[in-house]
């Protein structure tokens, strides 16, 4: 092996190390713990083969029970009891969470990037504290916003109350007693309010596309624009026709990561969850972590669970990077 050829390899080989002990042995270990019955915790000895059990209990249903009205909606609709109870709701509320604010903290970064895209004084200021919840999220950012979300003294409410207080005169001209009547939200204290807390919490650390955003703008050719403007061409007609087939790859690259990343919410579920929320926050991956750390400990179970997550990502990524060769744009530089 040449000088060149051992140089090469020395730097590859703490990356190699670093896949096959960190990565690949890890997937194959789950992959494994997932066909095996694993209640009271990593026991090698307790070990029981059982195949795709585990995933026919995450998707079974029980057809003979009969749903009432203090069963979840879902039951109703897949007609009957589902051998585990939270895995459809869990399911269900990832993907609506994701559903909602993976496209507003796109849309939300978006316009961030292109307003910060120019020059004024103390844009660098700005910048950074637009980027600055990205940096900040965390355990104490968490704690923050469920002090803010506080339906009695939270800052969100007594907002809310001095908005009905501003439009009192004005209500009151058009209906009987004006705003006296309106109340403001639970948010994490109700089934109904508590995902769009944690989405308006997600949209707020989106400084990180946002700065993914704004370096793709500035990559765009300042001559792209002088030539629209020469034609004629509007800011919406620029942005539409220069600026948005420019940045397109950044829009499917932030898509892609967000989905991945709302999908594996966590943190936020598990800190803000309550009982007055009835499992409204209880996400794909709380559930997981429940399924796996708390008695019986069943790893096995987990490790499915894991898989059948990969299976939805799968199913949620794959049409959206097979339709982006219709609107994703890459220049060809000669």
């Amino acid at each position: 092996m040449s000088r060149p050829s051992r140089e090469v390899a020395s730097f590859l080989l703490p990356w190699a190390a670093g896949l096959v002990l960190l990565t690949l042995i890890p997937t194959i270990a789950s992959l494994v713990l997932s066909c095996v019955r694993t209640e009271g915790g990593v026991n090698w000895r307790a070990f029981s083969w059982v195949g795709a059990a585990h995933y026919r209990t995450a998707f079974g249903v029980d057809g003979a029970y009969e749903p009432s009205g203090d069963d979840p909606w879902h039951w109703r609709t897949l007609g009957g009891r589902p051998s585990d109870p939270q895995f459809y709701g869990a399911l269900g509320n990832s993907l609506f969470y994701s559903l909602f604010a993976v496209p507003l903290a796109l849309c939300t970064s978006l316009l961030a990037a292109i307003l910060l895209n120019r020059s004024f004084r103390g844009m660098s200021v700005v910048r950074a504290c637009m980027y600055l919840p990205h940096v900040l999220g965390g355990v104490a950012t968490i704690v923050i916003w469920s002090w803010m979300f506080n339906p009695r003294f939270g800052w969100i409410n007594q907002a809310i109350r001095g908005v009905y207080l501003a439009i009192d005169p004005v209500v009151a001209l058009l209906s009987e007693g004006g705003t006296t009547g309106w109340t403001v939200p639970d948010w994490l204290y109700s089934p109904a309010g508590c995902k769009p807390a944690v989405i308006v919490m997600h949209v707020w650390m989106m400084g990180g596309a946002m700065l993914i955003f704004l370096a793709a703008l500035r990559r765009v050719p300042g001559e792209l624009y002088e030539a629209a403007r020469i034609d004629g061409a509007g800011p919406w007609h620029r942005f539409r026709h220069v600026t948005w087939p420019q940045i397109t790859p950044v829009v499917l690259f932030n898509l892609v990561f967000g989905l991945i990343f709302a999908m594996q919410c966590f943190s936020e579920a598990y800190m803000l969850q309550n009982r007055q929320q009835e499992d409204g926050l209880l996400f794909y991956m709380l559930h997981l972590y429940q399924v796996a750390f708390e008695p019986p400990y069943r790893f096995g179970y987990a490790s499915a669970l894991a898989w059948i997550l990969f299976g939805v990502l799968a199913i949620l990524i794959v049409p959206v990077l097979w339709t982006s060769r219709r609107w994703v744009y890459y220049a060809v530089e000669t």
